[in-house]
């Protein structure tokens, strides 16, 4: 059982149930929501959830397909596993890569403001057997106040988009969501945030931005890259990500400055490699290691692997590479109040 509240509503959520806000006007989509509403279907007619995602995808959208059903997504918690039994929300949940394998072992709050994702998640799992040990919320994180207390909380690939749905200043939207997580941590509860590096050494040798679809603007300051973005699109930049130090004070402005980060080599989509930052991520790059990397935003892979390897060992002799990794995993406790 959870507990929270909407507006004046409480509700008591007990596993397996979902609880919808209503609609909400503007959300995160990767698909057509019909397109999904299909895919749903036929899971919950019998067809195996990878299976269905396969027939849609594997051929018209091979990178959305090896997002949502590789394997490697929840690879930062097989490494490093909640406790089993561990309290665990889910932030903008998705397609349920990180929710389904934690609800293996945990009971898992899967929140997604996307009703027919959240609708896949619940399908999936009823397939997997772990309907028992989830939760299916549906609603943004903003509209709700969860008097449960979390273990942990992950935050994969969610925190940049925030200020994209709801209006003010970016950075001050997503500080308001960190401390609103901060607030949901039991003590000694961790919150994972997984997040491109705003100086990833392939941005800045040219790939396109994971969320913008096109090179050279996010990778400067938030002024710039917003003055670029505007005359580019006609519109203002409302997604962010950061150097690792722009997140760091990110995170301590939020009451979160106990923290640590982590490489997420190509990037925490598909993460083959996962490196503490420090001297591990220097040798693995001073020997030679090599990842290859795509483009983020349609997972083509990039035709300079051979000049990315080069600087990398160059940027490791510097003792600097951690700086130009392109993802990072972040760790981090909320601090003593």
């Amino acid at each position: 059982m959870i507990s929270f509240r909407h507006g004046e509503k409480t509700v008591n959520l007990p596993a397996g149930d979902l609880w919808a806000a209503g609609i909400v006007e503007e959300t995160y989509r990767d698909t057509s929501a019909e397109e999904l509403w299909a895919i749903v279907h036929e899971v919950e007619q019998g067809t195996p959830w990878r299976e269905a995602v396969g027939r849609r995808y594997a051929q018209n959208n091979p990178w959305l397909h090896r997002v949502v059903t590789s394997p490697d997504r929840d690879l930062f918690f097989r490494l490093r596993p909640p406790p089993a039994g561990a309290r665990v929300l889910d932030v903008g949940a998705g397609w349920g890569q990180i929710s389904l394998p934690l609800a293996r072992t945990c009971e898992v709050t899967a929140l997604e403001p996307t009703p027919e994702r959240l609708a896949f998640i619940r399908a999936a799992a009823a397939q997997e057997g772990a309907t028992r040990r989830l939760h299916f919320v549906q609603a943004d994180l903003f509209d709700v106040e969860f008097d449960t207390r979390f273990d942990l909380v992950t935050c994969i690939g969610v925190l940049e988009w925030v200020p994209k749905f709801r209006a003010g200043d970016p950075r001050e939207v997503q500080i308001d969501f960190l401390r609103r997580v901060r607030a949901l941590l039991n003590p000694g509860g961790q919150l994972v945030v997984g997040i491109e590096n705003r100086l990833g050494l392939k941005y800045l040798l040219g790939a396109p931005d994971d969320h913008l679809g096109v090179p050279n603007i996010a990778v400067y300051d938030a002024g710039l890259a917003d003055r670029k973005w505007q005359a580019h699109s006609g519109q203002a930049l409302r997604v962010f990500t950061f150097t690792r130090i722009e997140l760091a004070e990110m995170l301590a402005a939020a009451g979160l400055s106990d923290h640590r980060f982590f490489a997420a080599l190509p990037d925490y989509k598909l993460p083959q490699r996962i490196l503490p930052l420090g001297s591990e991520v220097d040798s693995f790059f001073r020997q030679g290691g090599d990842v290859a990397e795509h483009d983020g935003s349609g997972g083509q892979p990039l035709s300079y692997q051979a000049e990315l390897c080069s600087h990398y060992q160059s940027l490791a002799h510097l003792g600097i590479v951690n700086d130009f990794v392109p993802s990072f995993y972040v760790s981090c406790q909320r601090d003593c109040d």
